[in-house]
């Protein structure tokens, strides 16, 4: 595993709760088509938010319209209360790391870091002084004499993290960072990059496809679909807390079936009435859906409290620390997660018989359009 990032002789503002970055109902079209669709959105100094979406969402095209690569055709973009709207990239105040790393290939790693500060003529002393402080930062001290050809995709990475921040940007923009990166170096250099953000204070938005990247990384993830915003909110939130039948889907696994609402304690699905908590305020023979998380199927014990079912375990998938069941349950095709542990002690193999316990605070309902 690559090295850590060692405390830095470099320092960052406090984190607070003013407004760095306020988007403000931006638009973005490419000829007849809209990809980001009347989008307003406040960060607030020291946070790091997550631009979380499928592909084609919009998350990309709003980077990009913050930077000032795409400007925006109509809203604003207001960074530390100035409106940037109409500058060009090179008059704005931010540090910038793409997908491709973007490194110069006949340029040391400490020239490449140092680039942005000799264009800006700093005196030579300041620019080695600067380039040693950000190499020490990000555990690269050692190689600023190597070749971008001669490091390995996260130590490219990291020299572009540390050319992002050599002007000592307000504010950080990652575009997919960590995409390129086998998943061992990338859940490795996404805490770091955490780790980082939290010394320096540096207000970033970082977009990303990897829902656990955001859950892992972020402290308010902003889930955009076709080019709007559909949800934002902790990680927590997000997925514990999901506001559209979108968000449930996409962010983490849902089990989604469609159901009718009985009254204001259970709703229907299939041949089983489950007990719904969320069923209270919604009216008889309403269309939802009903979604439940696989780790909120729970395996019936006489504590647990909820709609028991019994099931039949059509299939496993062994992941390593957890399971993932699928199950019949009176007829309702189900997904389960379960720790290794559990899947022992359950013997769980297809053709088993187990009880589950659906627990009624657990189930989410979102309309249904029929």
């Amino acid at each position: 595993m690559e090295g850590s990032f060692a405390h830095p002789s470099i320092t960052g503002q406090a984190r607070g709760a003013e407004p760095s970055l306020v988007v403000e109902r931006v638009t973005k079209r490419f000829g007849p088509f809209v990809a980001v669709d009347d989008v307003s959105l406040v960060v607030s100094r020291g946070e790091f938010v997550c631009l979380l979406g499928p592909s084609g969402c919009g998350k990309t095209t709003l980077l990009r319209a913050i930077a000032g690569l795409d400007p925006p055709d109509e809203g604003r973009i207001i960074q530390d209360g100035r409106d940037v709207s109409a500058l060009p990239p090179s008059a704005r105040d931010f540090g910038i790391v793409f997908q491709s790393y973007a490194l110069f290939p006949n340029m040391t790693v400490a020239a490449n870091v140092g680039y942005g500060l000799v264009s800006q003529r700093k005196p030579r002393a300041e620019i080695d002084r600067r380039v040693r402080d950000l190499l020490d930062l990000v555990g690269l001290a050692d190689q600023a004499w190597k070749y971008p050809a001669q490091l390995s995709g996260g130590q490219q990475q990291r020299v572009a993290l540390a050319r992002a921040l050599a002007m000592d940007p307000g504010l950080l923009l990652l575009d997919e960072p960590l995409s390129a990166l086998d998943a061992l170096v990338r859940a490795h250099l996404r805490a770091e990059i955490k780790v980082l953000q939290r010394r320096l204070g540096i207000t970033t938005i970082m977009v990303t496809h990897d829902q656990e990247e955001a859950l892992s990384i972020a402290d308010r993830v902003v889930v955009m679909n076709r080019g709007r915003i559909e949800q934002v909110g902790t990680p927590e939130e997000v997925y514990r807390h999901p506001r559209t039948l979108f968000v449930a889907g996409f962010v983490g696994r849902m089990n989604s079936l469609p159901g009718t609402v009985l009254d204001s304690a259970y709703v229907q699905v299939g041949a089983v009435q489950l007990a719904c908590r969320a069923a209270a305020g919604r009216t008889t023979g309403d269309a939802v859906h009903i979604c439940l998380r696989p780790e909120d199927l729970l395996p019936a014990t006489p504590a647990e409290v909820g709609t028991r079912l019994v099931a039949t375990v059509r299939g496993v998938e062994y992941l390593g620390s957890i399971a993932r069941a699928m199950l019949d349950a009176a007829g309702l095709p189900l997904v389960m997660e379960v720790q290794d542990s559990a899947l022992r002690r359950l013997a769980l193999r297809p053709g088993a018989a187990i009880e589950i316990v659906v627990p009624a605070d657990r189930v989410l309902l979102f309309d249904r359009t029929e």
